[in-house]
């Protein structure tokens, strides 16, 4: 009986075994196919003599002078194993940022970089790797992702990647922001290998376990402002910095001395000037043909109340594993605070979602009460943050909501954006969200600014981010007091006696408090004219005008760089919107014509020496840190299948099943 019990046994575990390793053999195979490409958690190359952590230091020099900044962005790969490599990083860029240069140097050598459409220069890059000679690679998969490609580092090489942006920075409430992306936060994709053009590249990156004790690249960064009047305050909220004031109207500040990375989490730079209040300016660059212009107009600060009329207001949650810990408890408490500043005759509803979504009030939203209050609170502090994040599910579900007549609809969208699928969602929400506007509030240290900011541009709001707790509360208020008392609508801005004016944006979206209508500009010809911008506030009117010939004009020569990014950008938002033809030719010549990385034009140096005639090249994937304070979880989809079986592995779970019979027979006395 006990020969019979055990061979049964000993044939369960066998059968087990072999079935199971059919089930990882078909996951294998399905993964090769069809399973989606995802983030997952480094480990080092087992292959002996390989470098895997070639990037050895970023830094990073930004100058600012009025509101525009020149970054200069240097990436040093020194291959300290035994083998020739291909290094391989994906890093984030600044969605405002015009990339305009690429160069690297090895050696006393200096290569610069050509800009040519993409797969022109993929090929390029492939030939040089091909045949040996030292390459560089820079493509754009999203407006703030970029790839860098470095091939052919032979053991002890040192090579240097320098490539330069310039961007216009943003003013809120008299404060003006500098953002250094310095991580790309894990992205969530349901597309297949086959579906996703160009994107596993990225998709498919290595993370650090937090936990991952390795020598994380050398991390630097030095800010050097010069304004046109003084100072007044400067700081960061998200690093510690040294400052210093070589005179009023300059400022350098580097990193200071602080624990942990400083490379886990965007860099963030706020500062105000004396002039609390600036005027209209503008800045010009002149070409033979005409030139390209930058108009900052100051709106008044508030104007006269109008009409009120009730809102309803649809908050969007993500609770997916990405937002697991700090932004999901940081979201529950925003959303909290902009719930209890909700004011009667208004309604409400919530909608959470990762990879399905439920709602707080069906089938219609729920009026403003101190009841009704009280248990969306109640309702969002039992939310759990795990899953993927199917963002266009929940945002088709919640615009088919039912509207009231007579009410104005305000969707506010608050998540890390951790998703591939902007274009849809861009597309979506200008097509399906009616008369409303949506607001996108992102939510962590790496948020993807290209979802936030795009979202809100589609749906004619504005964005926010907030990196932590005590800004989540700041910032939050700020939101509330834009959707209830919006400062002017129906915006019209026309430009009269300046020829072959193309602006852009074209359409000015509804403007909230004290925040700048900025629009860049070319045009033929001379520079004249005058500039007048009307507008609503309820039932008042509000008009202001600008003689272009009588402001001060400030020479600056990347304004033209900046007009073509502002051009590309509405070009890559039709493209969503509209899914125009002829949208690709116009990114190309753009790019080629200004030089700049786009969707469609990559940067390629290659040196025409020949360096490695022998021996094979390895491909090593440059790991990221998580963002700070997200999750593990977020990664969680990516972390490598089981793998299969082995004879040795089969022959010790059936050791085991013995050693467990024994010990059963054992127990019941049956052997000794």
């Amino acid at each position: 009986m006990k020969t019979k019990s055990f061979l049964i046994l000993f044939a369960v575990c066998f059968s087990w075994l072999f079935s199971s390793s059919s089930v990882f053999a078909d996951q294998g195979s399905q993964k090769s196919e069809d399973k989606t490409e995802a983030p997952y958690f480094w480990a080092p190359s087992e292959k002996e003599g390989v470098d895997p952590l070639p990037l050895k230091s970023t830094d990073v020099n930004v100058r600012i002078e009025g509101m525009l900044a020149t970054v200069t962005v240097r990436q040093t790969y020194r291959n300290e194993g035994q083998i020739p490599i291909e290094a391989s990083y994906v890093f984030p860029g600044s969605t405002r940022s015009a990339v305009n240069d690429l160069r690297f140097e090895v050696g006393d050598r200096l290569i610069i970089a050509e800009i040519k459409e993409k797969a022109e220069a993929k090929a390029t890059y492939e030939a040089a790797k091909k045949e040996g000679k030292r390459t560089v690679l820079l493509e754009q998969h999203r407006p703030n992702v970029f790839q860098m490609k470095v091939a052919n580092i032979l053991p002890a090489d040192v090579i240097t990647v320098e490539l330069v942006f310039t961007e216009t920075l943003p003013r809120r409430e008299g404060d003006y922001e500098f953002v250094y992306p310095t991580v790309v936060g894990p992205r969530y994709s349901q597309d297949s290998v086959t579906e996703s053009e160009g994107v596993n590249d990225w998709v498919s990156s290595p993370f650090l376990l937090p936990e991952t004790e390795v020598a994380a690249p050398r991390f630097a960064l030095a800010v050097e402002m010069i304004q046109g009047q003084p100072i007044k305050r400067v700081g960061s909220p998200s690093h510690s910095v040294e400052i210093e004031f070589p005179e009023p109207n300059r400022a350098t500040l580097v990193l200071g001395e602080e624990a942990g990375r400083e490379d886990n989490r965007d860099f963030i730079l706020r500062y105000s000037l004396a002039d609390s209040e600036p005027t209209a300016g503008v800045l010009v660059t002149k070409t033979e043909e005409g030139g390209y212009f930058l108009l900052n107009i100051e709106p008044p600060t508030a104007l006269p109340p109008g009409v009120s009329i009730p809102r309803e207001y649809l908050f969007l949650l993500d609770v997916s594993g990405s937002m697991h810990g700090f932004p999901l408890n940081v979201s529950k408490k925003i959303l909290g605070e902009l719930i209890g500043d909700l004011g009667s005759g208004d309604s409400f509803n919530i909608l959470a979602f990762a990879g399905g979504s439920e709602i707080f009030s069906e089938p219609d939203s729920s009026p403003v009460t101190a009841s009704s209050q009280a248990r969306a609170l109640k309702w969002i502090e039992n939310l759990q943050g795990s899953g993927g994040t199917e963002l266009l599910p929940a945002l088709k579900r919640v615009l088919k909501l039912p509207r009231s007549e007579g009410v104005a609809r305000t969707v506010v969208v608050l998540t890390d954006g951790y998703v591939t699928v902007e274009k849809e969602a861009f597309e979506l929400i200008r097509n399906s969200l009616g008369e409303a506007n949506l607001f996108a509030f992102g939510i962590g240290n790496s948020v993807n600014r290209h979802l936030i900011e795009g979202m809100a541009r589609a749906g004619g709001g504005e964005d926010f981010v907030a990196t932590g707790p005590k800004e989540g509360q700041v910032v939050a208020d700020r939101l509330i007091d834009m959707i209830r008392h919006p400062v002017l609508t129906d915006i019209h801005l026309s430009i009269d006696g300046l020829e072959g004016v193309e602006l852009f944006p074209a359409k000015q979206p509804d403007l909230f408090l004290a925040k700048p209508i900025r629009v860049m500009g070319s045009y033929s010809g001379d520079w004249r004219g005058t500039m007048v911008l009307t507008g609503r506030n309820g039932t008042n009117e509000f008009s202001q005008t600008l003689d272009l010939a009588g402001v001060g004009i400030a020479e600056a020569e990347s304004i033209g760089i900046l007009w073509a990014r502002e051009k590309i950008r509405h070009l890559m938002d039709l493209r969503a919107f509209e899914r125009e033809d002829g949208i690709r030719q116009a990114v190309v010549e753009l790019g080629l014509k200004f030089h700049l990385l786009t969707q469609y034009t990559s940067f390629v140096a290659v040196e025409q020496e020949i360096v490695r005639t022998e021996g094979e090249l390895e491909t090593v994937k440059q790991p990221s840190p998580l963002p700070a304070g997200v999750s593990a979880m977020a990664v969680g989809a990516g972390i490598p299948a089981s793998p299969e079986p082995t004879t040795v592995g089969l022959l010790l779970i059936a050791g085991l099943c013995l050693v467990l019979q024994l010990h059963s027979w054992k127990k019941k006395g049956k052997v000794e």
